[in-house]
């Protein structure tokens, strides 16, 4: 199984970072590029066993889903597995590396179907764009989560 993984020291508290992403996951489409969806199919809170569904861009084929939260450790870790679409699974961790920054890794385990792979010719340029996309994502994260806690 394909695995990308991503580490990024963001300067915000732990539950700063760590509320963004598990408290508002639809804010998800403004810093990941290849997000075009992520909305809650269950209500707030989120808590393991939470749904939503995503609509994922890659390289041009839009791949629809619904993930679930499996595990979710406050302030410290979010794991999140595909129940439909695109058979992966997220693992964000969150490290205190001071009362003012946060160390944020982030896995993503992943297996492309056969027709999938077809469509998108080449598994070696998937993972590359895959990998390029988290790391872009993660700098857009920590852009806006130190200019929000700036104000």
């Amino acid at each position: 199984m394909p695995r990308v993984e991503k580490t990024i020291t963001i300067n915000v508290p732990i539950s700063n970072v760590y509320g963004m992403i598990v408290n508002q996951p639809e804010r998800m489409v403004e810093w990941w590029p290849p997000i075009e969806l992520q909305e809650r199919v269950t209500p707030p809170p989120t808590q393991v066993g939470s749904i939503s569904r995503y609509v994922y861009n890659m390289l041009g084929v839009k791949i629809k889903g619904q993930h679930r939260v499996e595990i979710l450790c406050p302030d410290e870790r979010l794991y999140v597995r595909t129940i439909s679409g695109i058979d992966s699974a997220f693992n964000f961790v969150f490290v205190w590396e001071d009362e003012c920054a946060t160390r944020l890794t982030v896995t993503i385990d992943y297996q492309l179907p056969g027709a999938l792979l077809g469509q998108l010719f080449n598994k070696a340029m998937i993972e590359s764009e895959n990998g390029k996309n988290l790391e872009t994502g993660l700098d857009h994260l920590k852009e806006i989560l130190e200019r929000e806690n700036a104000r």
